[in-house]
């Protein structure tokens, strides 16, 4: 069977005889088994895609499950790390040495804390820059306003139903 590389390469054969002029007998028959191996290529195509579509699905589950017990793992982690951080504090220990492992508490470097923004000088703040609102703009040239640097452009896709 051939490709579909090879189909789209022979209708257009096909359409150069058409334009050119040559009898209908011709190329009825080549025409009529194009769209037939067209036709079955497709739909090839397609039952790869469903199969390839479900392992997509399966894959997405697992990284749903997988992301669960890491964030689980994590949050075992953080808890067991909160109740060593808690016991040292309770009994005044800054450093442990133990067989294999040493803790210490140590001070964290210095954050910044918001309090009140509405206080914060505007020296301060990070200017953004503008940025085009594409929805209005959509809406003006669907109402008619012509709008400068701007044009609709619609492309064309597959859908397989």
């Amino acid at each position: 069977m051939a490709t579909i590389y090879e189909i789209a390469d022979s209708f257009k054969l096909i359409q150069s005889l058409i334009e050119e002029g040559v009898d209908e007998d011709v190329f009825a028959e080549a025409l009529a088994q194009n769209k037939m191996e067209l036709s079955e290529k497709l739909e090839g195509y397609a039952m790869v895609m469903k199969n390839v579509e479900s392992d997509i699905e399966g894959l997405k589950a697992e990284e749903k499950r997988l992301s669960d017990r890491r964030k689980s793992m994590e949050s075992k982690i953080k808890r067991m790390k909160e109740a060593m951080h808690a016991a040292m504090s309770s009994t005044g220990e800054q450093k442990i040495q133990g067989e294999k492992f040493t803790f210490t508490i140590q001070k964290n470097p210095p954050s910044l804390k918001l309090v009140d923004d509405k206080l914060i000088p505007k020296e301060y703040f990070i200017k953004v820059d503008p940025v085009i609102n594409r929805k209005a703009i959509m809406e003006q040239l669907k109402n008619g306003v012509e709008i400068a640097g701007v044009e609709i452009s619609q492309g064309e896709s597959l859908r397989i139903r």
